[in-house]
């Protein structure tokens, strides 16, 4: 039995909008937002960038929608006051409203999550700008609890988060490296000499090159 997608996600494009154009689309299932936490999201916004683009629909006028990231759309409202760069906003595209009403149902149903790495260099800026963890917790919709957990990465030498941005190492490996300072070390494990091997956590063994 052929199985026919619901949605082409593989059509959808990235364009970038001018905020001007953008507003709340009817489809959007979080018309409500709290104004406390849409502020910090914004100062989020203006210290770490736009960490995930929104998703929308070009209407009959040209404009767009925004199907999916309404609590951003309202942060960069305010975002832009501070920095005005932020007035071009990358947004993913719906080829058909059919695609734009899956989004918005992914968006009823479950956000989508950060990457691991994206989160940890996110909260660490916003750390780093003065921010505490109820704060950062408050503007990403987490626990207080899953910030810590991601704090404690926040000072990973670049290499790990790269690697583990890349999908090299998961989460267990990156803790792991929390335990010691040495970034020369870090980077013999990371990209060990020719043809010495080593075990990943979680993974296979990894001989060099």
């Amino acid at each position: 039995m052929n199985m026919k997608p619901n949605t082409d996600t593989a059509a959808a494009v990235i364009e970038y909008v001018p905020l001007a154009d953008l507003y709340l689309s009817d489809l959007n299932p979080r018309q409500e937002a709290d104004p406390e936490g849409i502020a910090l999201l914004a100062q989020s916004i203006v210290t770490c960038g736009l960490v995930q683009n929104l998703a929308g629909l070009r209407d009959d006028a040209v404009r767009v929608g925004i199907v999916a990231g309404g609590r951003r759309l309202r942060a960069l409202a305010l975002a832009v006051e501070t920095d005005p760069s932020l007035a071009l906003v990358p947004v993913r595209l719906a080829p058909t409203a059919l695609t734009a009403q899956a989004w918005a149902n992914a968006e009823n149903s479950a956000r989508e999550a950060l990457a691991p790495a994206d989160e940890i260099r996110a909260y660490g800026r916003m750390r780093d700008a003065g921010a505490l963890a109820p704060s950062i917790a408050k503007a990403f919709g987490v626990t207080e609890a899953h910030v810590y957990r991601r704090l404690k990465l926040a000072d990973l030498p670049a290499p790990v988060l790269d690697a583990l941005a890349a999908g090299q190492i998961n989460l267990a490996t990156a803790t792991a490296f929390t335990v010691s300072n040495d970034e020369a070390l870090h980077e013999t494990w990371l990209y060990p000499p020719r043809g010495c091997r080593h075990r990943r956590r979680g993974g296979r063994d990894r001989r060099a090159p």
